[in-house]
């Protein structure tokens, strides 16, 4: 693994370890994923994850102390558990480190935004590296309609602007959704807007 490579470390349980895996898969992060501790500190390298979600029924208290050691404290983590959530358990897991600590049965959509925006908080500058990467990945073509649709165009506008036709942007935008590892034209946008705020 190089140190330019994105990944999230997940140690989980049988029934929900895929499931984090899939997710993590949303934000444009291949996971490295194991069912106890022992395993996942086996594995590791000089490589500090973008993110590690650690189940706390699974030995992830210890084992974030011994992230921590080997990483530091910049090093985003969130503590799970599908049965320890009362606020004595929070507190706890936030003592020993954690940057966040959510419930098995938190909304997936509220679970992302908050690995996402811990993500975006405390490594700028990887988050910064990483989308310039996946931007020089694109066509001049997906470039084009990326721009555009960042101006406030619609696809039609796209179309028009281009010479070309709405089928023919919309496969480019599909395309570039792809590369860029998101899901719809305003993350697509705002990754472009994060990209250009650090190139000037």
């Amino acid at each position: 693994m190089s140190t330019e490579e994105t990944y999230a470390l997940v140690v989980a349980g049988d029934h929900v370890r895929a499931e984090y895996v899939t997710l993590l898969g949303r934000l444009g992060l291949r996971s490295m994923a194991f069912a106890r501790a022992t395993d996942a500190a086996a594995a590791l390298n000089g490589v500090p994850p973008d993110v590690a979600i650690l189940e706390v029924e699974d030995g992830g208290c210890g084992f974030l102390r011994e992230l921590r050691d080997r990483y530091g404290a910049d090093m985003p983590a969130v503590l799970v558990s599908a049965d320890r959530t009362t606020p004595a358990d929070v507190v706890a897991g936030l003592l020993v480190g954690a940057d966040d600590y959510a419930a098995e049965s938190m909304d997936t959509e509220e679970f992302l935004a908050r690995v996402r925006r811990l993500i975006e908080r405390t490594r700028p500058s990887r988050s910064a590296t990483v989308d310039l990467r996946r931007l020089s990945s694109l066509t001049p073509r997906e470039r084009q309609v990326l721009a555009l649709t960042t101006e406030g165009m619609t696809q039609k506008q796209v179309a028009t602007a281009m010479g070309i036709s709405i089928k023919t942007v919309g496969a480019h935008m599909q395309n570039l959704l792809g590369k860029l590892g998101v899901h719809s034209r305003m993350e697509a946008v705002a990754l472009a807007a994060r990209a250009a705020a650090t190139d000037a």
